[in-house]
């Protein structure tokens, strides 16, 4: 519990403290959000282009170091919790770079599609290697009383599948101000109580360190923002939460505590699959968080959400979510 304290104050202080200075850091260096969407079917964010992104770099940084300082003397250095702190840095690199084309190059988009997913791949197989080394025990338990899946092979791919499923994911998620936030300080909050059950003081110090950050980092996230998580943060923060249940053993958890996301991807699935079968949209917009901005729960667009709206709705889900966790599994 001690853990649980100690993190969240110090990712929260420190937060409170960093962001505001980073936020002026990067404005000053133009690492800046410069091209936002605005095509047919979109909502109007331009006026948000300008602000400056990347802000993940900050809340990660507080993470680790964090980690790094406070483990040694709170008896939370375990390889579970180095596993998942090395899952969130390689995300963030490689959103790091993503943010990077983005601004450097005065475009929407960062990586091609192919080269972000070989990229993410070999992230997640270095994550795989370094569970092997460990003693972790690569077996997968199904739900529905199925057996028990207990192959090396087998479960290696479920943890590259998982990772960067779940990273891009939340970066899916990522659209509207604090959203992605608010959403990972209720699915980190729940893997730390379950870290706390399973007394694994070194991911109950990492997820706090977490918590605590995420929720500085939402005081400057929340609509109007005046910095955004970028690729950096979203990737990482994704893949935390897959690290997260995998290393403590609770890998199906994610499809409840981390609902919102799935159905954000889900949305973007069903779209992209009518549009191309039968030439026709299902939803305004997708991800599906931007045609409830769009049209609020009815499709009217005549009577859109604020952002305030659509964030307060997608937190319930979660935290719904989360709680039909605890109570059912």
């Amino acid at each position: 519990m001690f853990n649980l304290v100690v993190g969240m104050l110090v990712g929260l202080v420190a937060a409170l403290i960093v962001i505001p200075r980073l936020t002026a850091w990067f404005r000053a260096k133009k690492v800046e959000q410069l091209v936002m969407r605005s095509g047919e079917h979109d909502p109007n964010h331009a006026a948000k282009a300008g602000t400056p992104t990347m802000g993940g770099a900050g809340f990660i940084a507080i993470v680790i170091l964090g980690y790094v300082i406070l483990a040694p003397f709170l008896n939370g250095i375990n390889v579970t919790a180095i596993v998942v702190l090395l899952a969130i840095l390689l995300y963030a690199i490689v959103g790091g770079f993503d943010d990077s084309i983005k601004i450097f190059n005065n475009r929407d988009e960062g990586f091609r599609f192919l080269p972000k997913l070989s990229i993410e791949i070999f992230a997640a197989i270095l994550g795989v290697i370094i569970l092997r080394m460990s003693d972790f025990n690569f077996s997968l338990a199904l739900p529905f009383g199925l057996p028990a899946i207990h192959s090396t092979v087998l479960y290696a791919v479920f943890v590259i599948v998982w990772l960067v499923g779940w990273s891009n994911a939340v970066n899916l998620t990522d659209g509207l101000d604090g959203l992605a936030t608010g959403s990972a300080i209720i699915a980190y909050s729940a893997y730390l109580f379950i870290a706390l059950q399973q007394n694994n003081m070194g991911v109950v110090l990492v997820n706090a360190l977490m918590v605590g950050a995420l929720l500085g980092f939402l005081v400057f996230n929340h609509y109007p923002a005046s910095i955004f998580m970028g690729d950096t943060g979203s990737l990482a923060l994704g893949a935390g939460l897959a690290m997260n249940a995998i290393v403590l053993h609770k890998e199906w958890s994610l499809l409840l505590i981390g609902i919102v996301f799935v159905i954000d991807t889900l949305s973007v699935m069903i779209q992209v699959s009518s549009y191309r079968l039968t030439g026709k949209r299902i939803f305004l917009i997708t991800p599906i968080h931007h045609s409830v901005e769009k049209g609020g729960l009815t499709g009217n667009v005549d009577h859109p959400w604020n952002e305030w709206q659509v964030d307060a709705l997608f937190w319930g889900i979660t935290l719904v979510g989360t709680l039909l966790y605890f109570m059912f599994f």
